[in-house]
């Protein structure tokens, strides 16, 4: 069995060796310094784009949907109360009734509301706009 053994890792060693004769790449007579060169880049200018392709780059994103989301409030529960939550259950939130609730945007405000009802479902009135500065507040 021993002696299969090493036969067979032989027969391996030698393909391997094979392999490498195959893919040398013959000598050019060309030295390494040669070879490489160094490559001198123009710098790079700025785009220069007129005011209306912009507007037809921001009209493309006008049909694109995203989230929104109205935070109405929100709460700390241990798992015990949570698996405890049965048709009818109450869950206190930290906000109070008829404070406003936040409109967020992946995770960012944007704007501020109060909810009302429309026909039969909820919806929010904006009352703020979040300006320049909150918005960036709230990222961080």
């Amino acid at each position: 069995m021993a002696k299969k053994m090493k036969e067979v890792q032989r027969n391996s060693n030698e393909a391997v060796s094979d392999e490498k004769e195959d893919l040398k790449i013959p000598d050019q007579g060309v030295s390494d310094e040669e070879a490489i060169k160094s490559v001198e880049l123009s710098p790079l200018q700025p785009v220069q784009t007129k005011p209306e392709a912009t507007q037809g780059n921001i009209d493309m994103l006008l049909d694109v949907k995203i989230p929104l989301l109205v935070e109405l409030g929100k709460t700390e529960m241990m798992m015990r109360d949570v698996l405890a939550l049965a048709p009818g259950s109450i869950v206190e939130l930290d906000s109070l009734a008829g404070e406003p609730v936040k409109i967020t945007i992946r995770g960012k405000t944007i704007a501020q509301g109060e909810v009302v009802v429309v026909d039969e479902n909820f919806g929010v009135k904006i009352t703020k706009i979040a300006n320049h500065q909150e918005r960036i507040e709230s990222v961080g």
